[in-house]
């Protein structure tokens, strides 16, 4: 399962899930400025959203070359 943590008006958060609508990939988007901090420091970034995906946490860059 994919979980992205997001936060409101956010672009990169909007374009990240349109991104994953449009390949077809189901995923969970929560919208929690705390669990986004522990998501973003377990990722060691400071940038939303983060994304959870196979037990890691990764920023949007590096988990769209991974589901390239």
């Amino acid at each position: 399962m994919i979980k992205v943590y997001g936060k409101e008006n956010c672009p990169r958060c909007v374009e990240l899930k349109l991104t994953l609508e449009d390949k077809g990939l189901e995923f969970e988007y929560l919208q929690d400025m705390k669990q986004l901090r522990i998501a973003a420091s377990k990722a060691r970034v400071m940038a939303a959203p983060v994304v959870e995906y196979n037990g890691e946490f990764l920023a949007m860059e590096k988990f769209l070359e991974e589901v390239k």
